[in-house]
Formats: C-alpha cells, structure tokens, sequence
C-alpha cells in the first residue's frame, strides 16, 4: 500500500487552496497556518497556497467571482493545482473557499482526497444538529454558499443562507483583525437572529471571517455551536487520508466523478502548463 503525500516520513501533508491573493492577506494566511499546527499538530503538515498576485486585477474576490466568466477564468487553475498537489506528494487537497470551485472536476481529475469548506462544514453541521444556518461576508458569497447548498442536495438541512449588514469584502475583513469588535458584533446579531428562527448549528460562510472569528474564540451564539469551519475541513481531508490508505475508501467513479482513462487528464494538464 503506497503512503502517498507522507514525504517519506509518518506525517500526511495536505494542501491547502485560498481563492485570495494571499500576499495581499498576510494576517490571514498566518493565522491560517498558526491555526492549522495548533489543529494538526504532528498529525499532518497543512502547506497554504493561495492565487497569484493580478488574479483579480486589483479587486476582491467577494466583488469578482458572484460573474459565472470570471469565476470559470480565475478559479480554473484551482484544478491545475489539484493536479500539481497530487503530483508532488501531496495526501490530500482541500478546497479553502465557499466559493467551492469545481469540486466534482477536481475529485474527477486526481485519485487523492478532496475536501472543501462548504461540504465538509455542511455534513458535520448536519450531525450536530436538526438544520443548519449559515452566514456569508456579502450577497455575492450568499449567493455561491446557496447554489452550494443546492448541489449538495442538503437544502431541507439549511435553515437559511444570509450575508452580513453592511457586506464586507475579504481586505476589510483582514483589516479587521486588528479591530474584530464590530465584525463580531455584526455576525452575532445575524446568528442570534437565525437561532431565533429555529437554527441548531451556524456555520461562517466565508473563510476570512469564520478565521477572524475563530481567533477571536467564538464558538457558540445562543446555545447554537458556530462551527470552525478550517478544523473541521483539515480534520475532515485527514479523516479521508486514513480511510484512503488503511481502509481502502475511494471515490465513486461510475458516474459523477467518472475517470475511464486517467491519461487523458494528465496528457490535457501537461499541455495547460507548457
């Protein structure tokens, strides 16, 4: 049995993909690694990659990807880097945004397991409770946590999907870490709200704000847990890493994630990166 993505060593590396410009968002990917190693410790070694530098031509990802064609042209390389994970080792990849792009062509083109916020926070939220809430950065991410939502066939657990008010897009939220009082308050009140109609579980559907929050230590609002939503995605993908090499687990490929000739997807990726 091969221990794909182990370096050589015991420990699992799983990669994961931020849909940020992190360079622009230093504060959240040093919070998203110092959180990885308290959540990982010596289980798993947890590498952030995010979007180069330009891939939003100087705007937010909350402002450009709610466009079907610039979510297909920007996101598309996510499946690259998929590719490129399972290529260089790599035990698993993880899907770091509510965004959630092209999960099913990701888990069609690789054979190592895929994770991603919204899937993996929405099953373990349906396990915690009778209906989940979830509460976005802005009407553009509500509306890709909602069609997620959909997708996943998981809408009769959803109570609702709302976005904070005022919006907020991914660098006012970073900025925010210095000052986390009003964003705090803000995603409080719509929680509070939620719970109030009937929500057992909130989730943050946006990774800038559930990682300021979980900073912060928010972990309840009303008696409803507020899912950190980075632990349960890395524990879900490391979860799948020990299933995939000690219990055989893999994904279907009949139909939704169907991979006849593997060789086709890696003579189609070797041209991408020519």
């Amino acid at each position: 049995m091969t221990r794909a993505g182990y370096g050589g060593g015991s420990k699992p590396r799983i990669w994961h993909q931020s849909v940020n410009e992190l360079d622009h968002l230093a504060v959240y990917k040093r919070a998203l690694e110092a959180h990885a190693a308290d959540i990982l410790g010596d289980d798993a070694e947890l590498v952030v990659h995010g979007l180069p530098s330009g891939s939003y031509r100087g705007a937010s990802a909350t402002a450009v990807l709610g466009n079907a064609y610039a979510y297909h042209r920007i996101l598309g390389q996510v499946i690259d880097n998929a590719i490129k994970a399972e290529r260089e080792g790599y035990a698993a990849f993880v899907i770091g945004s509510f965004s959630e792009p092209f999960l099913r062509e990701i888990r069609s083109a690789v054979d190592i397991p895929v994770a991603s916020l919204t899937e993996s926070g929405l099953l373990v939220g349906c396990s915690l409770g009778r209906y989940v809430a979830l509460v976005s950065n802005a009407p553009a991410v509500q509306w890709m946590t909602k069609v997620a939502v959909d997708k996943h066939g998981l809408a009769a657990r959803v109570l609702d999907v709302v976005a904070l008010d005022p919006p907020l897009d991914e660098p006012a939220l970073a900025a925010a870490y210095a000052d986390p009082a009003p964003v705090i308050g803000n995603f409080a009140a719509a929680a509070e709200r939620l719970v109030a109609r009937g929500a057992d579980v909130i989730i943050p559907a946006e990774g800038v704000l559930a990682e300021l929050l979980v900073r912060h230590g928010l972990r309840e609002i009303a008696g409803a847990p507020v899912i950190d939503v980075f632990a349960v995605t890395w524990a879900y993908a490391l979860m799948e890493v020990r299933l995939w090499l000690r219990a055989g687990l893999r994904v279907g490929r009949s139909w939704h994630h169907r991979r006849d000739d593997p060789a086709v997807i890696a003579r189609l990726w070797e041209e991408s990166v020519r």
